[in-house]
């Protein structure tokens, strides 16, 4: 399974999976159990700087302000969820 799949629960599941990409799910994933910006570098094979830019924009797509609000808010809006979460930190 890919970690962009099976993000939804809500009606609205068209407007909220394309809110963010698999890719911008899998940054706020890794964000969502903890990871530093040079760890999720390590773990996604790129530079910190794409990290810190994705990292930017994914706020920005949710109308977050930092790390822990976007989490928050990808949680309410059934982006992230603990399943999810569980399987990620399982391939890892």
């Amino acid at each position: 399974m890919e970690l962009g799949e099976k993000i939804l629960i809500s009606d609205n599941s068209y407007e909220v999976k394309s809110l963010l990409t698999p890719r911008e799910i899998e940054y706020l994933a890794l964000v969502a159990l903890g990871n530093s910006n040079k760890k999720i570098a390590n773990t996604l094979f790129v530079s910190i700087s794409t990290v810190k830019k994705t990292l930017e924009n994914v706020f920005k797509k949710l109308n977050a302000n930092d790390r822990a609000n976007a989490v928050a808010r990808a949680f309410i809006l059934g982006i992230l969820s603990s399943h999810l979460l569980t399987k990620f930190k399982n391939k890892l």
